[in-house]
C-alpha cells in the first residue's frame, strides 16, 4: 500500500515536470509565430528575430564620480615696488686754487724800550731775550702778565708802580711822554747804552712734570727759599733737593732769574744746602724752619 502511494507521488511529480517543460516549449513556439506577422508588413524576419533575440538592456544611471575638493584660491599679494635708495648728490669738486707764494715779511725793528720809565739797558736786554721788543707787546699786557714779568725781572710790583703798560700804549701809537723826551735829549743817564741782558744762565736739564712718588721735598728748608719761591720752583719742574744739588753755576743763575731773585741761589748756597738735605742731613736754617721760627717757610 505504501509503495503504491510513493509511486503515485512520483508519477504526479514527473507529470508536473513534463507539463512545465511542455508549456515552456509551446509558449516559445507561439511567441515566435507572433513575431512573423510584422515581417510580412515590410520588416525582415531576421531583424525581427534579432530584435526579439536581443532585447535592449535598460539604461542604468552611473553613480556620480567623486571629485576632489577644489582648494580656495589664495588672493595674490601685491608685490611691493623695490625701494630705491636715494643717493645724496655728491658735492661738486672745488676747483683747485693755486696757493699764493709766501710773502716774505721783514721783521720789525725793535723799539727803544728804554723810553719807558723803569727800563734800562739790562731790563731791555732781558725783555728782548724773552721775545719782548715792541711797545705794542707791553701795551697789550694784562695784570697777570705784569706779575709774571715783574717776577722774572726780579722787580715784583715795579711794572705796575711805574705804569709800563700806560706808557707803552702812548709810545705804540707814535706819541711821546715826558720821560721819553728826557731820554731822547740825553738827560737820563740810566737809559743810555745798548741793551744788555746780562748773564741769563742756562736752563737746567732734568725738569720733572710731577714730583716723584707724588710727594715733593720741603724746599723751604733751603736758606732763601720761602713758600712763594717754592711754588715757583714747583711750576718750573723742580720738586726735590737732588735737582738743585746737581745744578751748575750757569743753571743756578737761570734759576735765580726764573724765580725773580737774580744772584740769590749763588749767594745763599742753594746747591750746597740741597746736597746736604738730599743725603738726609740737616742745616742750621732747616732746624729753625722745623722749629717754626721762620714764618715764610713751612714745617715738613
Amino acid at each position: 500500500m505504501f509503495s503504491l502511494i510513493v509511486q503515485t507521488i512520483l508519477l504526479v511529480a514527473i507529470a508536473f515536470i513534463l507539463g512545465c517543460i511542455l508549456g515552456c516549449l509551446l509558449r516559445r513556439l507561439f511567441g515566435t509565430a507572433e513575431t512573423v506577422a510584422p515581417a510580412a508588413a515590410g520588416v525582415s524576419a531576421v531583424a525581427a528575430t534579432a530584435a526579439v533575440a536581443k532585447p535592449t538592456p535598460p539604461v542604468v544611471p552611473k553613480p556620480p564620480v567623486p571629485q576632489a575638493p577644489v582648494k580656495p584660491v589664495e588672493p595674490v599679494q601685491p608685490v611691493a615696488a623695490p625701494v630705491v635708495a636715494k643717493l645724496k648728490p655728491q658735492p661738486k669738486p672745488k676747483p683747485k686754487v693755486a696757493k699764493p707764494a709766501p710773502v716774505k715779511t721783514t721783521p720789525k725793528k725793535p723799539d727803544n724800550l728804554k723810553l719807558i720809565r723803569g727800563i734800562g739797558p739790562q731790563n731791555e736786554g732781558r725783555l728782548n731775550a724773552l721775545g719782548v721788543n715792541q711797545f705794542a707787546q707791553i701795551a697789550a699786557w694784562k695784570k697777570k702778565d705784569e706779575t709774571h714779568y715783574g717776577e722774572v725781572l726780579a722787580f715784583p710790583g715795579r711794572i705796575e708802580r711805574e705804569e709800563w703798560v700806560k706808557q707803552a700804549k702812548v709810545l705804540a701809537k707814535g706819541g711821546s711822554t715826558e720821560f721819553a723826551k728826557r731820554v731822547k735829549s740825553g738827560d737820563v743817564s740810566s737809559s743810555i747804552g745798548k741793551a744788555d741782558k746780562g748773564d741769563m744762565g742756562t736752563k737746567p736739564k732734568g725738569m720733572l712734570s710731577k714730583a716723584r712718588g707724588g710727594k715733593a721735598d720741603n724746599l723751604t728748608l733751603i736758606d732763601g727759599v720761602g713758600n712763594a719761591i717754592e711754588k715757583k720752583m714747583f711750576k718750573l719742574g723742580i720738586y726735590h733737593f737732588d735737582q738743585v744739588a746737581k745744578m751748575s753755576k750757569s743753571e743756578l743763575v737761570w734759576l735765580g732769574n726764573a724765580v725773580g731773585f737774580p744772584g740769590r741761589p749763588e749767594r745763599e748756597n742753594w746747591a750746597g744746602e740741597s746736597k746736604t738735605l738730599a743725603a738726609g742731613g740737616t742745616t742750621a736754617h732747616a732746624k729753625r724752619v722745623e722749629k717754626g721760627q721762620i714764618k715764610s717757610s713751612r714745617k715738613s
